[in-house]
């Protein structure tokens, strides 16, 4: 679905977090199947989007995530959390989530295949060589679930920090 780039080191520091931008999680919930969390930046205006930094687990409760994701989130010193898009498959988990990240918790509304072209789009190379999605390689789940992602079946397969790509990509540009 995409090649990993081999930055130079002046490059690598395009890839950072920035604090004075605006900052986005997409979320997939689960408990068999893993609970995925995503911070995602825009950046160059937002011409492109940076995924900074990923979540991804199994069996905990989706306050146990919660939690687990605040502290991610404060330990690497990130800000304040712009929008935060999730599964809108259940409104009572995303409230509880809102409750503990102290933002909404947002459902895009929009078909699996709206979401899965958004992403498909980002992915595309940019005439200066560079897809419009950055993956920072911290983000080895995500990153293997796009090496190995063929169709979207639900509750079947490895797509679920995808899913959590495809319910940002939904959410921001398809209601932001």
């Amino acid at each position: 679905m995409g090649e990993v780039l081999n930055l130079k080191d002046k490059e690598k520091a395009f890839l950072a977090y920035r604090p004075e931008r605006e900052l986005f999680l997409g979320i997939d919930f689960g408990y068999r199947n893993p609970f995925a969390c995503l911070w995602l930046q825009p950046i160059e205006r937002g011409e492109r989007v940076l995924v900074l930094d990923e979540y991804y687990q199994r069996f905990r409760t989706t306050l146990e995530n919660g939690k687990a994701i605040l502290n991610q989130h404060q330990a690497s010193g990130y800000g304040a959390i712009t929008e935060a898009f999730a599964d809108p498959s259940d409104p009572d988990k995303r409230a509880m989530l809102s409750d503990i990240l102290g933002i909404e918790v947002r459902a895009p509304r929009r078909p699996v295949e709206v979401g899965q072209e958004l992403v498909r789009r980002w992915l595309k190379v940019r005439p200066d060589g560079k897809p419009g999605l950055l993956i920072h390689h911290r983000c080895k789940e995500l990153i293997s679930e796009l090496k190995g992602y063929m169709v979207h079946e639900p509750g079947k397969g490895r797509h679920h920090a995808l899913d959590a790509l495809r319910y940002f990509f939904a959410g921001w540009h398809g209601e932001g």
